[in-house]
């Protein structure tokens, strides 16, 4: 399907400064010139574009495009394991972009591509989005048999199971093993993803189908909210899975030079995220909250000076608990600390990609919102106000927030959002209040 016509000028921008970067990297990819390619998306991430943003509309575009020219026969195998292992290494570099952005560790999710299933350069867009989302992943890769997949949702417990092909031979044993992990005592909830399931099929599915990476945190929060799952095919659907297992897509490649050679990347970019995540713990070390997961003030400071250094137009917001003491008294401090991570959580949830959340201190929380306007603002503040407020009724939950425009001078900018947040609690709290108002 094709996009609609996007008439926002910034918007129309970014695309046009993505599509003629896929465009590089793909020809980056058939030159098999992997210094071009990590060059092209290093520039994209220089100038703004996050991590998220590369996958999905600079690598994904291209890879298709590689796909599309080895099933044309226009280029080789090794020719297509190359440009996967040059996508797969510029991957791991974009992952320590993706950690920047976690804020707190969320639901498991298992991600598999289907038994025979060799190409999984998509899923793993989808596992690193995922993690860099605060998901707590577990990446299971290629080509795992059914029982192997059974017995790792018996043993882990995933909240929500991903599976994919992207080989036409490989959608029945997709479809095979949706319906073998819906029989599971305690199934998980599903969704798919992959080029190889034609409309068709598509249309049989009682899963979500995700059709690009940058989907999946919106899907896999879409599942969560709704908690549950019914059969995974229709009945028509269901009778069309043909029993036993034909020839799988890629056997012949299996061990052949090119298939080593992308399995000798595969390594070397998993290295490289473990590296990255074993750098982003000791960052949580010094600039994460130990209680909420959020940022701590250290690094709001840290965040707050970027900004000014960019000439960024800021606005800012104090979040502080209303009555939090009583809930300490009343319920105790586990339930305190509780509490706190319940409004951490929905401050998350309610602001924007490009907006920085902190644990100032206490029972209270900043964010700074940049490029906002005073509308913009005021919309992100109710968000958070009524995602506490609409949360679990034990115990009773609520914030008053603040709201003021950066000054230009921290202090003075303090000091007002300070009193805008005196007026939400001297009018009743449970409110919004900006300064000067």
């Amino acid at each position: 399907m094709e996009p609609l016509a996007n008439t926002h000028p910034a918007r129309r921008g970014d695309d046009e400064k993505t599509t003629a970067g896929a465009l590089r990297f793909g020809e980056a990819l058939r030159l098999g010139d992997a210094k071009l390619a990590e060059s092209v998306a290093e520039s994209l991430i220089a100038s703004g574009s996050s991590a998220a943003t590369v996958h999905a509309r600079v690598i994904a575009p291209a890879m298709w495009s590689i796909g599309e020219s080895w099933e044309r026969g226009q280029i080789s195998v090794a020719d297509e394991h190359l440009a996967t292992a040059i996508s797969h290494n510029v991957l791991a570099r974009l992952f320590p972009h993706l950690l920047q952005t976690t804020i707190i560790k969320r639901e498991r999710v298992m991600l598999a591509a289907a038994h025979g299933e060799h190409h999984v350069l998509g899923l793993r867009m989808v596992a690193d989005i995922l993690e860099g989302a605060g998901f707590d992943v577990i990446y299971l890769g290629a080509d795992l048999p059914l029982e192997s997949l059974l017995e790792a949702c018996r043993k882990h417990h995933p909240a929500v199971l991903g599976l994919t092909a992207s080989m036409p031979l490989n959608v029945p044993t997709l479809l095979d093993e949706l319906v073998e992990v819906s029989r599971l005592a305690e199934p998980p909830l599903m969704m798919v993803g992959g080029r190889a399931l034609p409309p068709s099929v598509a249309a049989g599915l009682k899963v979500p189908f995700v059709v690009s990476a940058d989907q999946a945190v919106h899907v896999v929060e879409e599942l969560l909210a709704q908690g549950s799952q019914g059969p995974p095919l229709d009945e028509a659907l269901l009778q069309r899975i043909p029993h036993g297992r034909g020839a799988i897509a890629g056997e012949a490649e299996i061990g052949t030079i090119a298939d080593h050679f992308s399995e000798t990347a595969l390594a070397s970019a998993d290295t490289a995220r473990e590296a990255a995540r074993r750098a982003a713990a000791m960052e949580q070390l010094a600039l994460r909250d130990s209680l909420t997961g959020m940022w701590n003030r250290r690094a709001y400071d840290d965040r707050l000076a970027e900004l000014v250094d960019e000439g960024a137009e800021i606005t800012v917001l104090m979040v502080d608990v209303d009555h939090f003491k009583t809930v300490n008294d009343t319920y105790g401090h586990d339930v305190g600390d509780a509490t706190l991570c319940r409004v951490a959580r929905s401050i998350a949830q309610g602001i924007r990609p490009s907006d920085f959340a902190a644990r100032y201190g206490g029972d209270e929380f900043i964010v700074l919102l940049p490029g906002a306007t005073a509308g913009d603002a005021a919309v992100v503040a109710e968000r958070v106000r009524k995602g506490v407020s609409d949360g679990p009724a034990d115990p009773p939950l609520t914030v008053s927030i603040g709201l003021a425009r950066f000054s230009g001078e921290k202090r003075l900018t303090g000091l007002a959002v300070d009193q805008a947040l005196y007026q939400a609690k001297a009018a009743g709290r449970n409110q919004v209040a900006v300064a000067g108002n």
